[in-house]
């Protein structure tokens, strides 16, 4: 019998984590934050070029901006999965030393890396297979339904490809969340194995769904708030009887311009901006790892690690 994910254990840890052990998960990660600072003061100019670029209907400057944009990416995400293993190893109990003298680039990092690399394969594949058996059944239901020439039926069909659109959805979002729950502490802690992570999380899929709906819910609200009460940016389209595509071009320009503003003064007041970047990060990647390694502990019986707070 699997063994049971505790929602209200591992909640609790992701926010005890996160708050309560924040000093030391400064200390594994500023090594990847300070970093970051650099490499984000001298190059956000060119990157916001970038992505202007890619936003513009220039063939030419998107092929150019595109090399420099995927370097970004990158490093971008070498340094967030450095940062991510940096906190799962801590929330594992498995550091060893003074928090603040860690290298945070190291195996665990490395395997983290190749276990996302290859979470994204899999869910990609996933995916173009669902798209192209809807297709199919789509294609095959039309040619049915023009065949049978029956009014009744088209109601019918469009209920029944209704309802295995859902159904595909929801195996993707099953799939998801089943790889990728314990797919950190196992990359951290053990090897590079979706076997692994899928085993460990068997009868525990409305557990982990739970779990991340309550970690996800407050931060998504609190940045609602901060976007539409502070940002002043519109986050809805016009939707009024007869929009015109010029009103949607203007919406989406207007959001592009306050992107680039906020991204302007994010430059312009970094000794505001970084410091508050780091809190934000802390916080919510350490509630993540905090969940994860909790429930990773709990159904591989290693809950008796030392706590780290």
């Amino acid at each position: 019998m699997a063994n049971k994910i505790p929602v209200g254990g591992s909640l609790a840890r992701a926010y005890g984590f996160a708050f309560g052990n924040i000093v030391n998960n400064f200390g594994v990660t500023w090594m990847v934050v300070a970093i970051g600072w650099v490499l984000g003061y001298f190059f956000q100019q060119r990157y916001m070029g970038a992505v202007t670029s890619l936003q513009s209907r220039d063939p030419q400057a998107i092929m150019q901006a595109m090399p420099f944009f995927w370097a970004c990416f990158a490093g971008i995400f070498v340094l967030m999965t450095a940062e991510i293993a940096a906190l799962t190893k801590e929330a594992l109990g498995l550091r060893t030393g003074s928090a603040f003298l860690q290298f945070p680039f190291g195996a665990a990092m490395w395997r983290l890396i190749g276990a996302y690399l290859l979470y994204f394969l899999v869910m990609i594949v996933i995916y173009v297979i669902f798209a192209v058996v809807s297709l199919v059944l789509g294609g095959v239901g039309g040619a049915v339904v023009e065949s049978a020439r029956v009014g009744a039926t088209t109601p019918l069909f469009a209920l029944l490809f209704l309802l295995a659109a859902l159904v595909a959805v929801g195996a993707i979002i099953y799939i998801a969340t089943r790889l990728s729950f314990l797919l950190t502490p196992v990359a951290v802690a053990e090897r590079i194995s979706l076997t692994r992570a899928w085993q460990l999380t068997k009868g525990n899929f409305w557990r982990i769904f739970v779990i991340v709906l309550a970690l996800v819910i407050p931060l998504v609200v609190l940045e609602l708030v901060f976007l539409v009460y502070v940002v002043r940016m519109p986050l809805v389209p016009p939707l009024h009887s007869g929009v015109t595509p010029q009103e949607l071009q203007a919406f989406a320009e207007q959001q592009q311009a306050m992107n680039r503003q906020m991204m302007t003064d994010m430059q312009r007041y970094w000794y505001i901006a970084y410091p508050l970047s780091l809190v934000v990060s802390l916080i919510f990647y350490g509630m993540f790892a905090g969940a994860s390694a909790h429930a990773y502990r709990a159904v591989t019986h290693e809950d008796r690690a030392p706590e780290q707070f």
